[in-house]
């Protein structure tokens, strides 16, 4: 019984441990995790728009290219981790990540893009904390309005202004899948500067999405 509780006490003191090491990380970033998020983003990017008010191909668009098991993982995808891991240990370096929409929300709103395991720790058990706290929706509405789409543009209804001068609701299922495409390097599928590139970004983006609905 005395060993069963001192597992049970050092898996707590551990758990504390843990949680206090990723709140202490966040103390750098101009979110608060424990306060309202939703709130706290709105406020302070320009034109956050809700996900209501953005075409359902856009959001189909972002599923599809940045985390298609999107709506049936907790925060991570094992498998997408650890095909990363694999790939990371062959090339040497951290290539890849292996990231959900989830993690890199919490990326984008608490830590650094240094390319590095700790960081990659945070960003999971960050993801898990934002599970637990808000829906699917919420997470990719905070998702896409915090994001870089390149061109100094932060957030849909920026991306939508700068590259297509209209606003986010009214872009077509094409504009759609090219903004989508951008997400993953938005300096080389930018159509202003590599519009081959970026128009092969968009054929891709379209496969992509027309196999989801399959």
């Amino acid at each position: 019984m005395k060993k069963i509780f001192k597992l049970v006490l050092l898996v707590l003191v551990l758990l504390v441990g843990v949680n206090m090491w990723i709140i202490s990380s966040t103390a750098d970033s101009k979110y608060e995790l424990n306060s309202d998020l939703i709130k706290q983003v709105s406020a302070n990017v320009p034109d956050y728009t809700p996900l209501n008010q953005v075409p359902e191909d856009f959001t189909q668009a972002v599923i599809a290219v940045e985390d298609h098991k999107f709506y049936k993982h907790h925060g991570f995808d094992v498998v997408g981790i650890a095909r990363a891991y694999l790939t990371n240990l062959k090339d040497g370096t951290i290539t890849q990540g292996g990231s959900t929409i989830t993690q890199q929300l919490a990326k984008n709103l608490f830590l650094s893009s240094d390319r590095t395991y700790t960081r990659k720790i945070k960003e999971l058990f960050l993801a898990m904390k934002l599970e637990k706290r808000y829906t699917k929706d919420e997470i990719l509405e905070m998702y896409i309005n915090v994001v870089y789409y390149g061109s100094d543009a932060y957030g849909i209804q920026a991306a939508s202004h700068t590259y297509y001068h209209k606003k986010a609701s009214e872009l077509s299922r094409e504009e759609c899948a090219m903004l989508a495409g951008l997400l993953q390097a938005p300096s080389i599928y930018n159509p202003k500067s590599n519009p081959d590139l970026a128009a092969e970004r968009q054929k891709t983006v379209l496969s992509l999405m027309d196999e989801a609905k399959e």
